[in-house]
């Protein structure tokens, strides 16, 4: 490559390589903390918003490219129980299909602008125009990840990683794992 080429080539990856040091700065301690409380503050709400049926909150803080995976088969190559666009968690969520949705255990870990939270909630699920088992808690084990956009934090992504776990009213299904 002639030496002008490699002068433009070279500078084209220096002026790449300049928008990166964010990335490459550890985040302070202090950040971090701030940052995983906000989004397990955050989280708190979603779900609260999911049972209230607000659909509006929900509509702000979810991203347009939000994806919901809903049961773990994909983990043994199989295929999820359903996956839900941001319109279709929605209508799901304007239904009132969930009557309990409480978190538990539930653990951040900060990547500057970046957050995955993983841990596990307890539902009872109930789908409008099915049979539903009613007095069924749901044990689900997820992984969610958030981003800051625009100032705002946004919830882009919740993958089950184990569950649902189906037990009977009353019964705790992680009280074991505590």
């Amino acid at each position: 490559m002639p030496m002008i080429g490699r002068r433009i080539a070279r500078a084209g990856l220096l002026s790449i390589l300049a928008g990166l040091p964010l990335l490459a700065q550890p985040v302070k301690p202090e950040a971090q903390a701030a940052a995983a409380s906000e989004v397990l503050a955050l989280e708190k709400k979603i779900e609260d918003a999911v049972v209230r049926g607000d659909v509006s909150f929900l509509d702000r803080v979810l991203a347009s490219d939000f994806s919901f995976v809903h049961g773990d088969a994909w983990t043994t190559g199989g295929k999820p129980l359903a996956a839900d666009d941001k319109a279709a968690f929605l209508k799901r969520a304007a239904n009132k299909e969930y009557l309990v949705h409480d978190l538990d255990g539930v653990k951040a870990e900060v990547h500057g602008d970046i957050v995955i939270t993983y841990g596990r909630y307890v539902s009872l699920f109930m789908p409008q125009g099915k049979n539903a088992a009613p007095g069924k808690l749901n044990s689900i084990w997820f992984e969610r990840v958030y981003a800051k956009r625009n100032g705002q934090w946004q919830f882009l992504s919740h993958r089950t990683v184990h569950g649902p776990t189906v037990s009977p009213a009353g019964v705790d299904p992680g009280a074991s794992q505590r």
